[in-house]
């Protein structure tokens, strides 16, 4: 006997395209909105950046991406001013490239 999974419980009368539309709004309700940093908090985080890449300090950089806020724990490797990101080598010496305008802060540990 083959089980229809959560079918079987929904009402006849949801159409597929229903089914899809409450998935993707549930994988919606987690994710919040990217906050809007002003001059000072911009400044700080690049003076605490240039700090531990002059002192080789470990950094937890938390940073926005799709709806979320991620950390990333490391050592700033490089400043690339040109394609505008950083890159943070964690302690498994992978390297993480992260855009400015997704950093939301960065602290020395």
């Amino acid at each position: 006997m083959k089980d229809r999974g959560i079918m079987k419980w929904v009402p006849a009368f949801i159409q597929p395209e229903h089914m899809k539309m409450m998935k993707e709004a549930k994988a919606n309700y987690y994710k919040v909105q990217k906050p809007v940093l002003d001059e000072h908090e911009i400044e700080e985080i690049n003076s605490t950046i240039l700090e531990a890449m002059e002192f080789t300090q470990e950094v937890t950089v938390t940073y926005f991406e799709n709806g979320a806020f991620k950390p990333c724990m490391g050592h700033i490797h490089y400043v690339d001013q040109l394609n505008k990101h950083i890159r943070v080598k964690d302690k498994f010496e992978e390297i993480h490239r992260i855009k400015f305008e997704d950093i939301i802060n960065v602290q020395i540990i």
